[in-house]
C-alpha cells in the first residue's frame, strides 16, 4: 500500500533558534493555540466574569449580555439573542433590567424604526471597559518572566485573531453563516 504525504497548508512558524519548526510539530501548536482561544481561555474568563457580576451586584447573564454590548459598540436585540442564544422575550426581560441599572440605553435604527439598538452607557460602564486588575496583575506577572518581545508578539497576534473573530462574528449575525 502507498502511503501519502499531505502538506499542511498551516504558515509556517518559526522555533525558538529562529528556525522553521517541524511542520507536524507546527500544526499541533496552532492545533493547541487554536483550543486556547476557544475553550480554555473562555472558561477561566466566564470564572473570571462570575466574579465580578457577583461584585457588580448583576446577574452572570445581564453581565455577559452587557460585555457583547461594550465590545460591539451598539448591538440589536435580535444580535444579543443570537449571541446569547436566549429568546425574544428574554433578551426583553435583560434589557429592561440592564436599562433600568443605568448600563444601557435603547435606540431605533434609523432606517428601520421596528429594530431595538443597545448601547453602553458609558459613564456606568468604564469600570467593565477598563481592564479587571485581577487579570492586569496576573498578566504583569507572566509579562515579567517572558523574554523580550514575547509580550508585544502576543499582544499582535491576538489583536489579528479579534479582528478576524470579529468580522466572522458580524458576518454571522448578519447572514446566520459563518466564515470557513
Amino acid at each position: 500500500m502507498q502511503r501519502t504525504v499531505v502538506k499542511s497548508s498551516l504558515p509556517a512558524l518559526t522555533g525558538e533558534d529562529g528556525g522553521a519548526v517541524d511542520p507536524d510539530n507546527a500544526e499541533e501548536t496552532l492545533r493547541e493555540l487554536a483550543m486556547l482561544l476557544s475553550r480554555r481561555l473562555p472558561v477561566y474568563y466566564e470564572a473570571s466574569l462570575a466574579r465580578l457580576a457577583l461584585e457588580a451586584d448583576l446577574p452572570q447573564l445581564d453581565l455577559r449580555a452587557l460585555v457583547f454590548i461594550i465590545e460591539f459598540g451598539a448591538l440589536t436585540t435580535g444580535h444579543l439573542g443570537q449571541l446569547m442564544g436566549i429568546s425574544h422575550g428574554g433578551v426583553t426581560a435583560m434589557v429592561d433590567r440592564l436599562e433600568e441599572g443605568g448600563y444601557i440605553f435603547r435606540d431605533r435604527d434609523e432606517r428601520d424604526r421596528r429594530v431595538v439598538i443597545l448601547r453602553p452607557v458609558e459613564d456606568r460602564c468604564e469600570a467593565l471597559i477598563e481592564p479587571e486588575l485581577y487579570m492586569l496583575g496576573r498578566l504583569n506577572e507572566i509579562a515579567r518572566q517572558a523574554a523580550a518581545g514575547e509580550v508585544v508578539d502576543a499582544y499582535e497576534l491576538l489583536t489579528r485573531c479579534v479582528k478576524v473573530f470579529r468580522r466572522d462574528t458580524a458576518q454571522w449575525l448578519e447572514n446566520k453563516e459563518l466564515a470557513r
